[in-house]
């Protein structure tokens, strides 16, 4: 079943390289006069006022506000048209799918979040997310709302050519096709890519981006993975798989193997799934712990991190040894990027400053000389939203390039 055409945002001329300038210019003050944009964006009178009219026509700006007046006739006020605006982001965990309608600034107008049915493959998750898509749709037909376009985060390795999903450890799914599969319920246009390169570009759009331009954001879950900005810019590598920081070979003895196949990786020793099972094999090694009483599924990083805040002896070691892990991939990373920020989302690191302390330490330990003053590593500004942002900001990047407008 596809969505009426109404809600379609149809591409019209090309733009140029001065409305994707003066629109980005107005998104990042968030209300400017003409003026301003002549002295800021260093375009001259009548080029500004015709970019303003070409993105009035795209309905992307307003400028029905008025200003103080200094004598004369008061300036008028162009702000980025967020409210009126809106995308749809989804976030295809293995544990929950979490689905959003939210304007352009961000703000979550409907939300609609289920147990992912992982054991139906494929297909099935992808009906679950089709269905959801339909909801959230005729949530904004009732808005009378113009809907540009839905982001969608996966857990895997998505080819930035072709939009393939090449490999999900997570899932086990190899080389599907979301967009495709997408596509049988709306005529949205439809963008996805890996959840850690999404959280970093949430980041970028939304959240701490605006400070540092510089970072690398880290998604400690139940996989492992980065997104990373250099210059205000993401980067993705030649074809979209750069920042697999969880398939870092960080201890060359450990025969411990992660989804992916190899051994050592910073995934098999310090991620959700990876912290989870070296507990239960420590427990079956008769090692005492608190934990001892749930059942082999039952445990998850989350009671283990709980218990390492309590005390238990076993459930601190192997937090100790994730947090280590971590750390020393971190290091990699910041003698590799020279980033100002680290910032750390997903589950683990929604446990406070407990875990994100031991990696500050580590890290700390181990930074060069030169560098003064300490490590920024951050949480994430959005918590558990964290990658519903970044599905989000795949679509407002495409509207502020003006692609498909």
């Amino acid at each position: 079943m596809s969505e009426p055409s109404s809600h379609i945002v149809k591409p019209d001329t090309k733009p140029g390289k001065n409305e994707i300038r003066v629109l980005r210019l107005i998104r990042d003050e968030m209300k400017i006069t003409r003026a301003d944009l002549i002295r800021k964006s260093g375009l001259s009178a009548p080029t500004i006022t015709r970019t303003i009219e070409a993105l009035l026509m795209k309905n992307l700006i307003t400028a029905d506000d008025l200003g103080s007046s200094k004598g004369g006739r008061p300036p008028q006020i162009i702000r980025f048209d967020a409210r009126n605006n809106y995308v749809i982001g989804i976030d295809i965990d293995a544990t929950f799918i979490r689905a959003a309608l939210s304007d352009l600034d961000g703000e979550f107008l409907y939300e609609i979040h289920l147990p992912t049915q992982i054991d139906r493959g494929f297909e099935g998750v992808m009906r679950q997310v089709g269905e959801l898509i339909q909801k959230l749709l005729h949530r904004a037909q009732g808005k009378r709302a113009r809907v540009f376009g839905i982001g969608v985060a996966v857990c895997g390795i998505v080819n930035r050519h072709s939009g393939i999903v090449a490999y999900s450890p997570v899932f086990n799914w190899k080389n599907v096709d979301v967009k495709k599969a997408l596509g049988a319920y709306t005529d949205l246009r439809i963008e996805l890519n890996n959840v850690a390169h999404l959280i970093a570009l949430g980041e970028l759009h939304y959240g701490i981006g605006k400070k540092y331009r510089d970072l690398i954001s880290i998604n400690l879950g139940y996989g492992i993975g980065s997104g990373i900005i250099i210059n205000g810019e993401p980067f993705y590598g030649a074809d979209g798989y750069a920042g697999e920081f969880g398939h870092i070979v960080v201890d060359k003895n450990s025969g411990r193997m992660g989804r992916e196949g190899i051994s050592g990786t910073v995934e098999a020793l310090a991620s959700g799934y990876g912290i989870a099972d070296i507990v239960v094999e420590m427990i079956q090694n008769k090692r005492a712990s608190i934990l001892e009483g749930p059942r082999r599924s039952e445990i998850s990083s989350k009671l283990v991190m709980d218990a390492a805040i309590k005390g238990d002896s076993l459930a601190l070691e192997v937090v100790d040894a994730a947090a280590d892990y971590i750390g020393i991939g971190i290091d990699t990373l910041l003698k590799l990027f020279n980033s100002q920020a680290i910032v750390l989302s997903g589950d683990l690191a929604l446990s406070g400053d407990f875990f994100l302390d031991k990696i500050r330490n580590k890290v700390e330990s181990l930074k060069l000389p030169v560098v003064t003053g300490p490590v920024q590593i951050l949480p994430s500004s959005f918590g558990e939203d964290a990658a519903l942002m970044g599905a989000f900001s795949l679509i407002l990047e495409k509207i502020l390039l003006l692609k498909g407008h």
